[in-house]
């Protein structure tokens, strides 16, 4: 029954680089060449949002960061594939885990670059039921 939930919250995060969306890697090939591209540059991470509740009221926003990455060495890179933890990453890094060594500036949400830019989610829920 739509009556069952008080919101619905749905979100996906994907990184932009020179004009190329990266979301998940499909292989360690991908993961690899993800991480010697993003290697010593910038790039941006937009997590989108979408908020519903059972009126069927609708909000939607994006959130975007900006991080820099260090040059990684390829030896580096190759170890950090090899632990398994880029898969089921947008960037195949996590900057919460042993990716976020390769991070050397972020402006914008940490927890955007983490998949939920839960700061501004929450000012979004407390909107919705009256709290300033």
């Amino acid at each position: 029954d739509i009556k069952d939930y008080d919101v619905i919250i749905g979100c996906d995060t994907v990184i932009l680089f020179n004009n190329n969306i990266i979301g998940k890697p499909v292989n360690v090939e991908d993961a690899r060449a993800t991480l010697h591209r993003l290697s010593g540059n910038v790039h941006e991470v937009y997590t989108g949002v979408t908020i519903i509740d059972s009126n069927q009221q609708c909000e939607q926003f994006v959130e975007r960061t900006t991080v820099k990455f260090c040059q990684i060495p390829a030896k580096v890179i190759e170890e950090y594939v090899a632990s398994g933890e880029p898969f089921d990453r947008a960037g195949s890094y996590s900057i919460q885990g042993c990716g976020g060594m390769f991070v050397e500036k972020i402006d914008g949400c940490y927890y955007n670059v983490a998949g939920l830019p839960i700061n501004r989610l929450m000012k979004a829920l407390w909107k919705r039921i009256g709290l300033k």
